[in-house]
């Protein structure tokens, strides 16, 4: 299947590797290496108190508030973790995200906010430690967080909810993929007037193995992007779109990159309702098997590659603040020897330009920024996690963008 970036889909034993893109760029050589070190960068399951935490999605509804998810490992569980971002700019820890009695490992992978009050984190959440995993979304109401829809784990399926998008205070769209083990294909659903939860149905790609739409923007209710990538065969990810337009879905074709082997998409941002620009990676048709940080464009007629990164990269969040301006956050790796360092660079509605997010203190190792969310051009959060080798842990990250530079600023580590 696709890389799934952060995404628990399918066996919880995946969350349990811990295998971060923070390795070293030389693991990268290896076929494929990288590739997979992606979609297992999870909160850790093995024994301890507040380990491993890391932000892996966030929403901004203003200068003064964002909302942060992500998770860390405690006592042989995955936790949830959510902070938000007062207006004093310190970020704090808000109630406890909820773990279902039937599948109390909980694992975030995106949230969205229509206001203050009315955030909706979705992901999946598992029992044991190498059980299946099941839909999870629950609803922050400015006080506590509230399970939405928590279903018991099927045994021989997989299900998990990949992102969300919230336009408004009475509407959400949800993207994800549920199905039997090995052949899950995209799902979405609904979550309308703060009460109904709904599965909605999708399009799916003619003659896909297995589909996952892995990345949501939404300009209003009536306009939404979800993109994703499909398999005909093992081995090879053949990106595609659907179109969310006044309630029905629109299947949308979207070109591969020349000269790679896989293209994946991560995330999409959509500024108007007829233009839409997302990210991912590919996996180049070499030995060395190494990814690259690439975008599209949709500019309502057809789909168009906007660039290709020559570094071994991975763009994982983007967010479009204006029709000339996105941000695309990820990681990059600027050496066969060198662990991962933090990417973000900048589209001004023809080129990208990369920008320079602060490195972490020594020792510099595994700055990731896994998503980036803008109120503007000049206001901007990305959130990832950073590695430290001596201690072979995982913390937290979040960084602001003023309009002119990138400042690191404190978080908090359960």
């Amino acid at each position: 299947m696709s890389c799934l970036r952060h995404r628990v889909i399918g066996s919880a034993a995946a969350a349990a590797a811990l295998l971060a893109l923070t390795v070293p760029a030389a693991a990268a050589s290896t076929p494929g290496a990288a590739h997979r070190a992606q979609r297992v960068t999870e909160a850790s399951t093995q024994a301890g108190t507040g380990i491993n935490d890391n932000f892996s999605g966030d929403a901004c509804t203003s200068s003064s508030f964002c909302m942060a998810v992500g998770n860390y490992g405690s006592n042989g569980r995955a936790v949830g973790l959510a902070e938000r971002l007062t207006g004093g700019g310190s970020w704090v820890v808000t109630a406890p995200v909820v773990s279902p009695p039937h599948g109390w490992n909980v694992f975030a992978n995106e949230v969205a906010c229509a206001s203050p009050a009315s955030c909706l984190f979705v992901g999946s959440h598992w029992a044991g430690q190498t059980g299946p995993s099941a839909n999870l979304a629950e609803f922050w109401n400015g006080t506590s967080w509230q399970i939405v829809t928590a279903p018991a784990p099927v045994p021989k399926g997989i299900a998990g909810l990949t992102d969300v998008a919230c336009p408004t205070t009475k509407f959400c769209l949800v993207t994800g993929q549920a199905g039997l083990s090995g052949r899950g294909q995209a799902a979405a659903y609904t979550w309308t007037n703060g009460t109904k939860w709904a599965r909605i149905s999708v399009p799916h790609p003619r003659g896909a193995l297995n589909s996952e739409l892995g990345g949501l923007g939404c300009f209003n209710a009536s306009n939404c992007m979800a993109v994703g990538d499909y398999q005909k065969r093992l081995g090879h990810s053949i990106p595609f779109a659907a179109r969310w337009h006044n309630g029905r879905w629109q299947l949308l074709t979207t070109p591969s990159v020349p000269g790679q082997r896989l293209t994946e998409f991560q995330a999409v941002s959509c500024p108007a309702a007829t233009l839409c620009v997302a990210a991912g990676e590919t996996v180049e048709n070499t030995r060395h098997s190494f990814v690259h940080a690439f975008a599209e464009v949709w500019s309502g007629a057809k789909w168009r590659v906007s660039t290709l990164r020559k570094a071994p990269s991975q763009f994982l969040g983007i967010s479009c603040p204006a029709r000339n301006r996105c941000f695309a956050a990820g990681v990059t790796f600027p050496s066969s020897t060198a662990y991962a360092h933090a990417l973000v660079e900048t589209w001004n509605g023809r080129t990208w330009t990369a920008q320079r997010p602060v490195e972490t203190a020594a020792p510099r190792a595994g700055d990731v920024m896994y998503h980036v969310a803008c109120v503007n051009r000049a206001t901007c959060e990305a959130v990832g996690f950073r590695f430290n080798p001596k201690s072979n842990a995982e913390a937290t990250v979040a960084e602001k963008w003023n309009g002119h530079r990138w400042a690191l600023q404190t978080t908090v580590n359960p």
